[in-house]
């Protein structure tokens, strides 16, 4: 059931435009926060659709690829500050600047399909000493050492890829991840909690190591937001990571906007084994600090190949304990995708996600 469109504070969102401009910053980012708050008065005035993601990894990518296609929307993906693996873990410990794999992932996902450009950007590189490095995070590292700011250097390649929709970092700083498990340890950095083998302790919380707080521009997004989409994708590691930037939740709890949902297809054993649908959900209202107005859940069969494919990886699909919520949306929402045969990979694998056109056909009736 549709539910009435929500109301934007425009009083609050001007003195978030006034303070964005108005606070400490270079020339180019004052610049860049009255363009900012020029477009978002145009867009105002159009009823221009705001759709913002918060999250990262495979789940966004999708969301985004699925949504950039649709008209009078303006997209915009708040990521990430706290990934710390592979190539991006590798470049923000060089040159500390803030990771680049999630702002890499929504560019692509946001730039035009089938462009040589778009395919080069992510390229990963397999030999000599640049072996496992994306072409995508080099560049993006490169601009920002050129411009001297991480934003600076999302615009440029947004110019670049010519995305539709904007990529905006949850912070203006990296920051560490830190997963504290029922039994009171600690495990540190985002890859590391993603790793966790089978059978250990449950995430009782998560926090981010460093000062840091909710970037101006992130703020904004969320404030003039008529829809907020969260997940799919690892729940702590991928989609709550950003909560744990302080800011983000206050922004997002008062926010007038909906809040989407995804809940997960399967349950992951570093992140949420044993989780339900409804285990999902109360973890988001905990570190969003408001219940997701929209939730949807994948209830259509499985390929019996598949399961048995995570059940390998004890991951296992959600069961959705989320009885007659008026506020669930159910459906067969998956598709299966086979990935190309890995050297030394006798069998073609296969994973599943969330079918692209029909997160599409579910946000535009939300809409």
């Amino acid at each position: 059931m549709k539910k009435p469109k929500p109301k934007i504070d425009v009083r609050r969102r001007i003195e978030t435009h006034i303070r964005a401009i108005l606070s400490p910053r270079n020339a180019e980012s004052r610049m860049q926060a009255v363009k900012n708050a020029f477009l978002s008065g145009k867009k105002f005035i159009s009823n221009t659709k705001r759709v913002i993601t918060i999250g990262g990894g495979t789940g966004t990518f999708i969301v985004l690829s699925a949504l950039k296609s649709i008209s009078d929307v303006s997209l915009s993906a708040i990521v990430s500050v706290a990934d710390d693996g592979g190539s991006t873990g590798r470049l923000r410990d060089a040159y500390g600047f803030l990771p680049h794999g999630d702002a890499r992932q929504a560019l692509v996902a946001l730039s035009k399909e089938g462009t040589m450009l778009r395919d080069v950007f992510a390229y990963r590189f397999a030999k000599g000493d640049v072996k496992g490095h994306n072409l995508g995070n080099l560049l993006l590292t490169a601009l920002t050492d050129r411009l001297g700011s991480d934003g600076a250097a999302i615009r440029a390649a947004s110019e670049i890829l010519n995305v539709r929709g904007y990529v905006v970092p949850v912070s203006e700083f990296p920051g560490t991840l830190i997963a504290t498990l029922e039994n009171g340890d600690r495990v540190v950095g985002q890859h590391a909690i993603n790793a966790r083998p089978p059978g250990g302790s449950p995430i009782r919380d998560i926090s981010i190591q460093e000062n840091i707080s909710l970037a101006d521009e992130a703020n904004l997004a969320i404030e003039s937001a008529n829809l907020i989409i969260l997940g799919p994708g690892d729940l702590y590691t991928s989609t709550l990571a950003n909560f744990a930037v302080p800011g983000l939740k206050e922004a997002v709890a008062k926010a007038g906007g909906n809040i989407l949902y995804f809940v997960n297809l399967f349950s992951t054993a570093a992140e949420t084994a044993g989780y339900s649908a409804r285990k999902h959900v109360e973890t988001i209202e905990k570190y969003t600090g408001r219940k997701p107005d929209y939730v949807v859940v994948h209830t259509g069969a499985l390929p019996a190949d598949v399961l048995a494919y995570y059940a390998g990886k004890q991951a296992f699909p959600v069961t959705d304990d989320l009885g007659d919520d008026p506020s669930v949306i159910r459906g067969s929402f998956a598709e299966t995708v086979f990935l190309p045969k890995i050297e030394g990979d006798e069998i073609e694998r296969s994973l599943i996600r969330h079918d692209p056109a029909k997160v599409r056909e579910i946000v535009r009736k939300l809409l």
